[in-house]
């Protein structure tokens, strides 16, 4: 949003925030594949790596951890064909960030000191939400603000309350995360889990009137696991086999018949790190939101 909003991006200063961000996200997914190696036993392949192991394996997963020579262990770890076959068993036996591949192959411009994220590294850096997020956005001089808030079990209870009075509620479902479990509940799928949400917040009468706008996210992502991963896996009902356009069309009803209130729910298929994508999506759910805000002031 920042980036497509009226004289949008991010100034030099803006992008070296984010670097101990992306620094600790490497770390972080590095440190994670090496835990799973431990407990699906699989070693190095090659021994001579085993001093870079202990190395990332003792080091805290903070961003002032990072140092030239962290980085190069993590940078040989990963080419080694023991971690690549632990990476490879992900999302089914234990949890690894999606863009956990990105920085990794991208670990070479980490390295020299002067370096500065690129836009996209930001897009795919990650910071846990906890609590509520503001950020004001404009957009052709119409002003909007939005309202970040945790999906984690544990912090729900701490926003649905609060917006009784927005205009639009915009839900984030992930379409790849159908094989996946919850980090704090690791018996619960994270599909599963999503439309559990949306029922709970589309159907509360906090927003019994409030627009809804549906995102299904990871299009990317999700057109490449669909050829691998049947959907059957989460939908035992599914029939579509590996086919992405009725992979996607089943799991948008599956969200759309959660909804038992009189209010409209827009469903957009979206793709978070590419603007293009967004700045398109975002232009037509714009005048969704104008024209709910409008309808709003009439009524009153």
């Amino acid at each position: 949003m920042k980036i497509i909003q009226d004289e949008g991006g991010y100034s030099r200063e803006e992008l070296l925030d984010y670097k101990y961000i992306i620094y600790a996200n490497t770390i972080q997914q590095m440190k994670a594949l090496l835990t799973a190696s431990e407990s699906l036993n699989i070693g190095l392949e090659n021994p001579t790596l085993k001093s870079a192991y202990r190395k990332i394996s003792e080091v805290p997963g903070a961003g002032d951890s990072w140092s030239q020579d962290i980085g190069k262990s993590i940078q040989d770890l990963w080419q080694d064909k023991g971690i690549k076959r632990v990476y490879e068993m992900r999302d089914k036996h234990y949890q690894l960030n999606d863009s956990a591949l990105y920085f990794f192959e991208n670990i070479q411009r980490f390295l020299p000191n002067d370096y500065i994220p690129t836009v996209d590294d930001v897009l795919r850096s990650r910071v846990r939400t906890s609590g509520i997020q503001e950020a004001c956005f404009l957009f052709e001089g119409t002003k909007f603000r939005m309202l970040d808030v945790g999906g984690q079990r544990c912090e729900r209870r701490k926003w649905i309350h609060c917006f009784d009075s927005v205009t639009a509620v915009i839900f984030c479902a992930s379409l790849s995360e159908y094989d996946q479990t919850l980090r704090e509940a690791p018996d619960q799928n994270r599909m599963k889990e999503s439309l559990l949400l949306f029922d709970e917040v589309c159907n509360s009468h906090w927003f019994k009137n409030t627009a809804f706008i549906l995102f299904l996210n990871k299009t990317d992502l999700f057109r490449e696991k669909i050829m691998k991963v049947d959907l059957s896996q989460c939908f035992h009902n599914y029939t579509g086999g590996r086919d992405f356009e009725k992979g996607c069309e089943f799991i948008k009803q599956r969200f759309l018949e959660q909804n038992q209130s009189p209010h409209t729910i827009f469903t957009h298929f979206t793709c978070a790190i590419s603007t293009e994508n967004i700045e398109f999506v975002f232009d037509a759910i714009r005048n969704t939101v104008i024209k709910q805000a409008i309808d709003q002031l009439i009524v009153i």
